[in-house]
């Protein structure tokens, strides 16, 4: 489904991507590895066109996204739910789930406000509260659950729970899980390994901007300490 080949790129005149290279099938969860400041997010922001390649390829369901607008590469698929969860705040929980809405793949059942106030209950007895009023824990939900309005076939999470409660990540993971079980092919930035060693089918780790490590969840048990030297503090 995405392919990431030698991938480049850097704010300016500071490069921070170097090589970076993975891949994610159709109905696999997928994460990507690291310490602050490896270069993430910058992977992220590049496969989505928010900041520029200078090399390398991605190529998502055999069409290169490398000179794309970030709407164009949404519209084929892409759902990002960005570092910081960025909602609109002046906006109504209902409004910024309807904001984006689509379903341009045309699935046969789609998500709908009633598909992501099952997923996340919090959602729906909210909908009308305005979303900078509501806790970190809770927009991150509704970033989720925007996301999902897109329907796309591959859902990116950035820090998906950074700086939450351990009851909304708990909450968090089990609506990963489930999505999961849905055959939602799924990209996820975090750091929680005990939960990522369950929950995905592979990992990467980069360092420096580049891939430095790829493997199972098998692997990961394997070669445990030499993916602490990447990922630990």
């Amino acid at each position: 489904m995405l392919r990431v080949s030698d991938l480049a790129s850097a704010y300016g005149d500071s490069q921070v991507l170097f090589g970076i290279d993975l891949s994610i099938d159709r109905g696999e969860v997928v994460t990507l590895l690291g310490r602050n400041g490896v270069g993430k997010t910058t992977t992220i922001r590049t496969i989505m066109g928010l900041v520029k390649a200078r090399g390398g390829k991605v190529d998502f369901d055999g069409t290169a996204l490398i000179g794309r607008p970030p709407e164009g590469i949404a519209r084929l698929g892409i759902g990002l739910v960005p570092e910081g969860r960025q909602v609109f705040p002046t906006l109504t929980v209902h409004e910024n789930l309807v904001a984006t809405a689509a379903n341009r793949l045309k699935r046969a059942t789609p998500w709908t406000i009633d598909r992501v106030t099952a997923l996340f209950p919090r959602l729906g007895e909210r909908l009308t509260q305005s979303a900078g009023t509501l806790s970190g824990g809770e927009q991150q939900m509704l970033a989720i659950g925007r996301a999902l309005m897109t329907n796309p076939d591959l859902l990116i999470l950035d820090e998906a729970t950074e700086g939450l409660a351990p009851v909304i990540r708990a909450e968090i993971w089990r609506c990963i899980e489930t999505l999961k079980g849905e055959g939602q092919s799924i990209l996820i930035v975090d750091k929680n390994l005990k939960v990522l060693r369950r929950l995905a089918d592979r990992h990467y780790a980069i360092e420096k901007g580049r891939t430095v490590w790829s493997g199972t969840g098998a692997d990961l048990d394997r070669d445990a300490e030499l993916v602490h030297r990447y990922v630990g503090v």
